[in-house]
């Protein structure tokens, strides 16, 4: 009996147990399914939506209570028809979020009836209660017959004898306390010593042969875990000279391009302006002159830009020891506006950026080479005036993420896929570039541990991000 009232009292709780998950998993549904809804709804101020939801919630299983007070005080409920007392209730607190900002709307209290819930409790412990019992006097009886008729002096011997019996007792053989009559029970008494010989002849040739096998098994798993740490090593170091191969061919065919096309451009700018300079059969005015000597010029940097990013572009592949250290990231920040202040004065750029950073570790080189190319990216493609908006955000991987913002044109699906690829521009016939900024940015995030990445924002524009580990 006590083991029944213990089993039953434990399933009875695991039954309680069950309930209570059960009810937490309603509150999650409703938590899901209807407060979103119902937080637009008192935004909106939409009673009818308002209602449909309510009566939604109060139809669910085991809801018996409903109350919802708006920011106005204004009370909805509904009520279940036997709701006397709760099982288990909850309060939500509903907000409406617009643009990051998070406002108040009102507050939901749910709460579970209880008589339904402890009825089923009730007759769920009762039969519990009624089987347990059952099971255990059918046992215990069953029980009481078998020792009854089974048990004598000889069986009883026996079975003591059995129960020590082990691999460390073989050579003790059985003897009853009796004259030897060559009956049923001497010749159970001879079988049994007859088996116990033969298990001890067995198990010396088992463990015999078990011995050996083992041997065999070790070696064959000493061959295999050789062979396989071979094979694994061979693996890996193929796949790492594939990758560094193909990762190669794909540097080696950008040098190429970059050579052959953007470096042309230019090049043959300033051939034919030097040879327009050099003709002694045309006479050029001052304003001629200067308007040619500005054309080789503008050409000269331009090539200058591309020789410089692909040498960037090569020393993150070639320096293998990177002296990381924590960053100031607002003089960074500081320092590449001060490289972009022609541009920003040019296209009267506004850039809101917050004053205290989270600590970072990174390279500064590399680091304001990536702002160079996100901020001079966000003025040529943002709109016009260019408005940019730099924060950051701390994430729950030990990195922090760096985001700028801007109130251009979104990039469709196809220009996202390839957006970080070589040679990639976002608007080749509106801007000037080589397809190499993001790139760059991609392969100095990826040395230093981080990410990069791009969506659209809330407002329409576009934000590129990138990660860093954190500092701490």
């Amino acid at each position: 009996m006590l083991w029944s009232i213990l089993l039953t009292a434990a399933l009875s709780y695991s039954l309680y147990r069950h309930e209570l998950t059960e009810a937490e998993r309603q509150f999650a549904n409703i938590e899901h399914s209807y407060i979103p809804s119902l937080e637009a709804g008192l935004w909106e101020a939409d009673t009818a939506r308002i209602n449909t939801l309510l009566d939604g919630i109060a139809q669910l299983e085991d809801v018996g209570s409903v109350r919802l007070t708006d920011e106005l005080n204004q009370q909805f409920s509904r009520q279940h028809s036997t709701f006397d007392k709760f099982f288990a209730s909850k309060k939500y607190m509903l907000q409406y979020r617009i643009d990051n900002e998070q406002y108040s709307v009102g507050q939901l209290h749910i709460g579970l009836i209880a008589d339904d819930i402890e009825q089923r409790l009730w007759r769920q412990s009762r039969n519990i209660a009624l089987v347990t019992v059952s099971a255990l006097l059918f046992c215990a009886i069953l029980m009481l017959l078998i020792f009854r008729f089974a048990v004598s002096r000889h069986l009883h011997a026996m079975a003591e004898f059995a129960s020590k019996l082990d691999l460390n007792r073989l050579a003790q053989p059985l003897k009853l306390k009796r004259q030897t009559r060559h009956d049923e029970l001497d010749q159970v008494v001879d079988a049994i010593n007859r088996l116990q010989q033969r298990i001890k002849h067995e198990l010396a040739r088992r463990n015999e042969v078990e011995q050996q096998l083992n041997n065999n098994a070790m070696q064959l798993e000493q061959q295999v875990t050789l062979r396989t740490a071979d094979l694994q090593l061979k693996n890996n170091t193929l796949k790492q000279q594939s990758s560094e191969l193909a990762s190669q061919n794909e540097e080696l065919d950008a040098y190429a391009h970059t050579v052959a096309h953007d470096l042309k451009h230019p090049l043959t700018s300033v051939l034919g302006m030097s040879r327009l300079l050099n003709a002694t059969y045309l006479e050029l005015s001052s304003e001629q002159k200067h308007a040619a000597l500005t054309s080789i010029d503008k050409s000269a940097n331009k090539m200058n830009d591309i020789i410089n990013a692909l040498l960037l572009l090569a020393s993150t592949r070639e320096k293998t020891q990177i002296p990381l250290q924590p960053l100031d990231m607002m003089e960074i920040i500081s320092n590449a506006k001060e490289r972009l202040a022609g541009v920003i004065q040019q296209y009267n750029v506004s850039i809101n950026s917050s004053n205290d950073w989270p600590k970072v570790v990174g390279y500064p080189m590399w680091i304001e080479e990536v702002w160079i190319n996100y901020l001079s990216n966000a003025i040529k493609y943002g709109g016009r005036p260019p408005h940019i908006i730099i924060s950051s955000q701390t994430l729950d991987n030990g990195k922090v993420m760096f985001l700028v913002e801007d109130n251009g044109q979104p990039l469709n699906t196809e220009q996202q896929a390839a957006l970080f690829s070589p040679f990639q521009r976002f608007s080749p016939k509106s801007a000037d570039g080589h397809g190499l900024g993001l790139s760059i940015v991609k392969r100095i995030i990826e040395r230093l541990g981080g990410n990069v990445g791009y969506r659209v924002s809330d407002n329409g524009g576009s934000i590129f991000w990138f990660s860093l580990p954190n500092a701490d």
